[in-house]
């Protein structure tokens, strides 16, 4: 009688815990989220430390490329959790345009009060330009709280696009906050610099500090005139994330409610 042969599973077909894993679990990932895990490393880092580009959204709009390529393998019910999250992004970002335009004509009408020696009009122009900034603060955190979310937990390929999308959704959150944050902080010192021009111009020693005025005037004028570069560079920029996070809803609506 021929001796009774055990076959053994390999080590390979094991999860955590001993659990036998489906042979239907493709043994490699998707090429495109690796893609993604490259973005997400990038924004990460720019996130953590943006060095002399703190406002750029370059890294966000590399990241939402990809997930529109990426969002046609979502599963169905997680597509239908991260709809409302992109929702809230592109509102957001539908604000911050709207804030952004606001913002750079109270800059052009403060540097106009500034150049002018207006007090009143410099006055007015400033709390204009402080209300906007705080404005931007409160919109910062609020799109901080943009996340969708987690997707279950398991092996499959779907779930795994699920889960690295709501990260990515995560992440753009917390890259946008930053910038958000970072005009608010330039619109306010640079009316904290106007005001100050004000200040030394009603002083009775004003005669006495000409210069000292005049280098100060043209210190506030160059931050006015920065801010509103800034804020130039960032609608176009803002706009074009803006269109994106639409585009991506949408494909993920397709795929919540496919064309009959």
């Amino acid at each position: 009688m021929a001796p009774m042969t055990m076959m053994m599973a390999s080590p390979a077909a094991f999860g955590r815990g001993g659990h036998v894993r489906s042979a239907s679990v493709p043994s490699q990932r998707h090429p495109l989220l690796t893609h993604v895990d490259d973005q997400l490393r990038a924004l990460r880092s720019w996130t953590s430390d943006p060095g002399q580009n703190p406002l750029a959204l370059a890294h966000v709009r590399a990241l939402l490329c990809v997930l529109d390529e990426l969002t046609p393998l979502m599963p169905l019910s997680s597509s239908s959790r991260l709809l409302d999250a992109f929702l809230a992004l592109a509102d957001a970002y539908g604000s911050f345009l709207a804030a952004l335009l606001a913002l750079r004509q109270h800059a052009a009408d403060l540097r106009a009060a500034v150049r002018r020696r207006d007090p009143a009009k410099l006055a007015s122009a400033a709390r204009a330009q402080r209300r906007a900034a705080k404005e931007l603060t409160g919109l910062a955190t609020a799109v901080a709280r943009c996340s969708p979310i987690h997707a279950a937990a398991g092996f499959s390929s779907e779930l795994e696009v699920a889960r690295t999308v709501a990260q990515a959704v995560s992440d753009t959150a917390a890259a946008s906050a930053s910038v958000f944050h970072q005009v608010a902080f330039l619109a306010d010192a640079a009316a904290a610099t106007a005001l100050a021009v004000s200040s030394s111009s009603s002083s009775k020693k004003r005669t006495k500090h000409a210069a000292g005025e005049e280098m100060h005037k043209d210190v506030a004028v160059a931050r006015l005139q920065e801010l509103e570069q800034c804020v130039g560079e960032l609608e176009s920029e803002s706009e074009k994330v803006f269109r994106s996070l639409l585009h991506t809803r949408v494909s993920l609506l397709n795929i919540h409610t496919p064309t009959i």
